[in-house]
């Protein structure tokens, strides 16, 4: 019954993760498309799979200790160790979902990581842009540095009346 309900628990962690993956997959795009009000969205979305994700976490470490403890393990093994044991066993699903798992998980986190990668590219190009704006306003012969006006000193000239 344990394994039963370790598989269930897995599945369900697995579809969580699945849909976190599609998202980052349509942030990638619209992060090139720079649809600011997508993107919004789906920061939304995200937050909301992560809180069913985090969740989901707790009970799912609490079935895979139940599980190692009838295996004969640590309550604290790893699912990988549970998952080992019960493919030795002749149990090959958990073995193929841990897998599964960590192929999903594995993805999450490069698409994320190349997520943050392109956000930070596009605000650092933001900042350099806004930089330039500045400096080429700042030079400049009638505007002054916040934009207003530039005082100009004035200066007495001398004639020569005799030339």
């Amino acid at each position: 019954m344990k394994i039963k309900m370790l598989s269930e628990a897995l599945s369900a962690q697995q579809k969580d993760l699945e849909e976190l993956l599609e998202l980052l997959e349509r942030e990638t795009h619209d992060l090139a498309d720079v649809k600011i009000e997508a993107m919004v969205e789906i920061n939304g979305k995200k937050e909301e799979v992560g809180a069913r994700i985090q969740a989901h976490s707790a009970p799912l470490r609490q079935i895979i200790g139940e599980a190692a403890i009838s295996l004969g393990l640590p309550a604290d093994s790893p699912l990988g160790k549970v998952a080992a044991k019960l493919g030795q066993k002749g149990n090959k699903e958990i073995p193929l979902q841990h897998e599964q798992l960590n192929k999903v998980a594995e993805r999450v986190q490069q698409v994320a990581a190349m997520n943050q990668e392109i956000a930070e590219r596009f605000a650092a190009t933001l900042n350099q842009s806004l930089n330039f704006l500045t400096r080429v306003l700042s030079q400049s012969t009638v505007y002054g540095a916040s934009g207003g006006y530039q005082q100009r000193p004035t200066g007495a000239v001398m004639i020569n009346m005799e030339a």
